[in-house]
Parts: C-alpha cells; structure tokens; sequence
C-alpha cells in the first residue's frame, strides 16, 4: 500500500494513511489481516511486540468533521444492533451491571492524589468527562472534533481554562513543559493514530510526579475471545488501537511513564481497562 490512499466507507471517501506498528515501528503487510478486520479496514498484530492496530487511519481533516464522534457513534450504535440483535439489546438494557462495584470516573483517580491544580482532557470531547473536578481544577482540553470543541471550550472558559480543536499532538504542543497536574484520557488512546507520539507528549506536559488517567477497551478480556468479531470494543474506524495489558504498559514505559492497574477496573471479565500512569518525581 502506499503511503496515502483512499478508501470507502459507508459510502464517504476518506484519505487514509498507511500505519506501521504504532508501538515498535514494524512494517506488518507481510502478517495475515486479522479476522476481526472488516473491509476497508484491515486489523494486524505486530510480529515483534504483538501490539493490534488497524493498519490505515482517516486524514486529521476527516476527523475533524466528516468522522465527527457523534456520527460515528450512531453508525456503530446501529451496526451492533444488526450485528447482535438479541445480546445487543439485553446488554443496553442491564447497563446497571457495570456499575455493581461502584461507577469508576477520572475524577475518582485525580482527587486520590491531588485538591487542586490544572488538568487537561485529551480527546475531551464536549468535556462532559471531567465535570466533576471543574469546582478545584483548572480545565483545559483538545479534541479534534470542531463542534466538540466548541462546546468543551464554552464549559472550560468560565473556569479559567480552555479547550484546543487540533490533533493531539499539535494541541500538546501548545502548552509548556511541566504545566500539569494531571491529564485525562478516557476512552482516548484507542483513537489516537500516534500513541507512542503522543504518550511522549504528555510526558513532556506532565509535571514531576503527575498522573495521567486512562481508561481503554481490553483487548485481552475475556468478553473478546467468546464473542469475536460481534464483541463490543471493535469500531471501524474509529478505534484504531487494542490494548492488552501488556502492550499499554510497553506504551507506557517507552514514554518513560510509570503504569499501575485498577484491579477492579481492569480484570480478564471486563470490557475495558483503567490504569493510572505517572511521571517520576
């Protein structure tokens, strides 16, 4: 494949480019495509640090606006309801389940740490995900949706804070080294076309000692392996990235962050992960 390209998907042309293992850096046209993998887009696991990816990612531009999350987020809604129309409607109904150990929320994992500061939500969307810690933190995020943006902005301004409408890279970038207290990203990385990129980033912005939060689907659990491709993590193409716990904590460590794992909220029977990664004192 070339370096860029094009495909089609549900019928829009999007400009795509090719991605090697976002993790090591390994060409992997030579693995076989996962089955998982669902045209156009194909899903591979690197040969050398067996992290899975899909192999092409949507233009920043496509993001921005024609990949807007809550458009995608209704074509995913509707093609799980077709895919599993009878486990798909009992797990909508019993969501209630999820919560049987307490509802875990970023908020949660900062204030064990930290009363105050600044923290900034990567991929924030409108900023519904730290609502909860705007009474002592200082908001400020970046999301590359330009209508999320806007409203994430519209929140975190009467806060003395403010939200970035760029690709997280180049949002990072704008802020100094050392400026944070803590950085949010939940449901995030498996988005992100460089999550080495910007793990080095948030690093960089992190100030000695801070934490960032992250909450990801598990590739690695249980769930997964019974019900394949129908299983509820896959999102085509929005989630470019599966992590296990092993690979996240590879993610981590080359960004030179330290990783724990929230027992609970990261178990071989649930869905999703949340590890806390912090920067050396």
């Amino acid at each position: 494949m070339s370096a860029a390209s094009q495909v089609v998907s549900a019928g829009t042309t999007i400009s795509v480019s090719y991605r090697p293992c976002p993790l090591c850096g390994r060409d992997n046209q030579d693995q076989p495509a996962s089955p998982y993998s669902l045209a156009p887009w194909t899903i591979r696991s690197c040969r050398d640090c067996g992290f899975t990816y899909i192999d092409t990612a949507p233009k920043y531009e496509h993001l921005a606006v024609d990949l807007d999350w809550n458009a995608r987020f209704q074509v995913e809604t509707e093609r799980k309801a077709e895919l599993r129309k009878v486990s798909y409607k009992f797990s909508r109904l019993t969501r209630m389940r999820m919560h049987l150990f307490g509802k875990r929320k970023v908020g949660r994992y900062v204030r064990e740490k930290f009363n105050q500061g600044r923290i900034l939500d990567l991929g924030c969307g409108s900023g519904e995900t730290i609502l909860d810690l705007l009474d002592s933190f200082t908001p400020y995020g970046v999301e590359i949706s330009t209508s999320l943006a806007i409203k994430a902005d519209q929140l975190f301004r009467p806060h003395g804070g403010h939200a970035e409408n760029a690709p997280s890279i180049e949002g990072l970038g704008r802020f100094e080294e050392n400026f944070f207290e803590a950085v949010a990203m939940r449901s995030y990385l498996e988005h992100e076309e460089n999550p080495l990129g910007v793990m080095k980033e948030v690093f960089r912005v992190l100030k000695p000692g801070g934490i960032a939060v992250v909450k990801v689907p598990n590739f690695g659990s249980i769930n997964r392996r019974v019900m394949g491709k129908k299983w509820c993590g896959f999102r085509y193409p929005d989630h470019l990235n599966y992590y296990t716990r092993n690979s996240l904590r590879q993610l981590a460590q080359k960004a030179g962050l330290d990783i724990r794992f929230d027992f609970l909220g990261s178990l071989p029977t649930s869905d999703n992960m949340w590890a806390i990664l912090s920067k050396p004192a």
